[in-house]
């Protein structure tokens, strides 16, 4: 069936993969970017619209989120963002302040979260997932699909020197973790953002998907 899809978080690794999934297929008629002018670097396409948004005060016609699949990969790392703060108004309170303009109106939301999401945690980068995930799932937006990978293997701009050692020794982890340690493989993005994409436009169930189900 074709329709709407909504991303917010394109210009990210997933966020990246998901829209280029998007237009090489056939999967909607309809796509539009949310995002900061950043966006406008982005690939264009017949069925893409950009527009440019703040997410502090977000103002956009939200009739185009009537019946859409929503894919929200919006996250930055404490270094990006400079202080806890802020990096809790990216991860967490932008992509809930846009999930509530969402509530009643999307098809689905299917969010990016992490492996270890727990707002009880005392790791800070987990609990914010956690707290994330939590808000998310107090709304009503149709079905809610929380993806957690664990390390994402991609290539970056900013140079995170820890991601480019781990990228050269996945194969290794692959090949050690298994059972129940499977689900903290680290994962391709490009595989990612394919696997979001299949579950939404297959109408799969709500719930929390790990490596273990991509």
């Amino acid at each position: 069936m074709k329709n709407t899809a909504i991303i917010i978080g394109a210009t990210g690794a997933v966020g990246k993969e998901i829209l280029k999934e998007i237009l090489e297929n056939d999967f909607y008629n309809k796509v539009y970017i949310l995002g900061r002018e950043s966006i406008r670097k982005l690939p264009e396409g017949e069925i893409l619209t950009k527009i440019i948004v703040d997410f502090e005060n977000l103002n956009f016609d939200t009739r185009i989120l009537e019946e859409a699949d929503v894919f929200a990969s919006l996250g930055t790392t404490l270094k990006i963002a400079g202080s806890k703060e802020n990096q809790r108004k990216i991860d967490v309170d932008y992509t809930v302040n846009f999930a509530k303009l969402c509530e009643g109106k999307v098809r689905s939301f299917n969010v990016v979260s992490a492996i270890g999401a727990n707002s009880n945690s005392k790791n800070f980068y987990n609990s914010l997932k956690g707290e994330l995930e939590d808000k998310l799932k107090e709304l009503n937006l149709g079905v809610l699909r929380i993806f957690q990978p664990s390390l994402l293997i991609s290539r970056r701009n900013d140079n995170r020197f820890l991601e480019e050692i781990f990228m050269k020794v996945a194969p290794i982890f692959q090949f050690v973790l298994k059972g129940k340690t499977k689900k903290y493989s680290p994962i391709e993005a490009s595989l990612l953002g394919k696997v979001i994409v299949r579950f939404a436009t297959e109408n799969k169930g709500k719930g929390t998907y790990t490596y273990n189900d991509f």
